[in-house]
């Protein structure tokens, strides 16, 4: 994915292509903001001059760039440049379906470009683009982590943008100012609000000079399913005696730059938790129960004594005695089974789907579950929390390393989930 910007807003000028990993990072206001200044930074950079003005021809959607983050990146970024020239930051919102323009042709430039030719890393599309497009002088760079501008906490709230669709933030000497327009071609502007007063910039430039990093990361499936396609293609290209250096160059570009920058951990199996310590002498097989566990952590025990389909339980930690735990037992959803076979698709249970509180389900559709009294020694896994309702994949690998039952046979594992699950563990073996 790519987000362009063009300086000036003509083809003949300078243009920026900066590259974004789909999936590795969250789709809104921050990341619009930190795509604005990290071009911004780097032209500054580049030219030695901040200009007078900078204006954005911006997204007409609250998703991207018409919400309160991207305003408070411009009147933050006012306050920090408050002793050089730049005075306005200005956004236009062009009507709703009309608001490329120059980022479409620019985009239609680059796909043609593309078409035809044969690529596998980052700078071997870049180098393309830059080789074919000479009439545009190109720039390009990639987002590793964006700025968290909702946590600078300004204390800025700006609400009903919907019918706005120029808004202007200026300094003066009075402090930094904030007015809106309804339409690019009216020329009646409101009444200027005060958003910083002149005595208190500095403090917003010093105080909140730096906001909070947000690094990217994939998510769990998403390094499955990057894991799975990386492993075919190579096996692909293999068997079609196609892996010449260039194409070497670009898997290994795949594997460094992008699976191990953005998936820390990927190129090796995690060690099972209570393997990477010994301790010697006289050590106490069984710790007390509050050591081990916190109200509100989430913990597995073995269940294949009761339930085949349920054979471990997951639960979570609600209070807390001296040598016992009560537990609120959790228990997975439904989903279709996932196989290539004709017809309706039955419902199993799916451990690798959402779970729920058992106290938020029917009985009926309840499997058999130990009692809610728990003493630590029934504990095989505790002190993690669940990722969007989901156990985390590493937490699987630590009930697969326990050997007491296979979630990669096929009776467990016949979901979308569970067959993301057995690439995964396939990949790590």
């Amino acid at each position: 994915r790519a987000t362009p910007l063009i300086w000036n807003g003509t083809p003949g000028d300078d243009a920026v292509l900066t590259t974004l990993y789909e999936g590795d990072s969250k789709h809104g206001g921050n990341m619009q903001a930190s795509l604005l200044f990290m071009n911004f930074h780097r032209k500054v950079v580049a030219t030695g001059v901040v200009p007078e003005s900078l204006v954005i021809s911006a997204d007409n959607t609250p998703k991207e760039t018409k919400n309160a983050m991207v305003f408070t990146w411009m009147v933050w970024l006012l306050c920090c440049l408050r002793e050089t020239r730049l005075w306005r930051v200005r956004t236009v919102y062009k009507l709703v379906g009309h608001t490329h323009s120059h980022c479409d042709r620019l985009f239609s430039r680059v796909k043609a470009s593309l078409m035809g030719k044969s690529y596998i890393s980052e700078d071997d599309v870049m180098n393309i683009i830059v080789a074919t497009l000479k009439s545009y002088t190109l720039d390009w760079n990639h987002l590793h982590a964006s700025l968290n501008f909702e946590e600078l906490n300004l204390g800025l709230e700006i609400h009903a943008l919907r019918n706005v669709h120029d808004l202007e933030v200026f300094r003066t000497n009075g402090g930094i100012y904030v007015r809106w327009k309804q339409y690019l071609s009216g020329e009646l502007w409101s009444r200027p609000r005060l958003v910083v007063a002149a005595e208190n910039m500095a403090t917003v430039a010093t105080a909140m000079a730096r906001p909070p990093h947000i690094r990217h990361c994939f998510s769990q499936d998403m390094k499955t399913k990057f894991h799975d396609f990386l492993g075919r293609v190579e096996v692909q290209l293999g068997s079609m005696n196609l892996l010449d250096d260039r194409v070497k160059a670009g898997v290994a570009w795949l594997n460094n730059d992008v699976l191990l920058f953005n998936c820390p951990g990927a190129d090796m199996p995690g060690m099972l938790l209570e393997n990477l310590v010994r301790l010697g002498g006289t050590v106490q097989d069984e710790p007390a129960i509050e050591i081990m566990c916190v109200t509100g952590d989430f913990v597995i025990v073995d269940n294949t004594s009761s339930s085949k389909a349920l054979p471990f339980c997951l639960g979570e930690v609600i209070d807390i005695d001296e040598d016992s735990a009560i537990i609120q037992w959790w228990h997975p959803g439904k989903s279709k089974e996932a196989n290539l076979k004709a017809g309706r698709k039955k419902a199993i249970l799916d451990l690798f789907g959402e779970w729920a509180p058992t106290d938020d389900l029917p009985l009926t559709e309840l499997e058999p579950l130990p009692p809610s009294i728990l003493s630590p020694s029934k504990i095989l896994i505790w002190g993690f929390n669940l990722e969007s309702g989901q156990v985390p994949f590493e937490i699987l690998d630590k009930v697969m390393d326990l050997d007491f039952v296979d979630l990669t046979g096929l009776k467990l594992s016949s979901t979308k989930r569970g067959s993301l699950y057995r690439a995964h563990r396939l990949m790590r073996t």
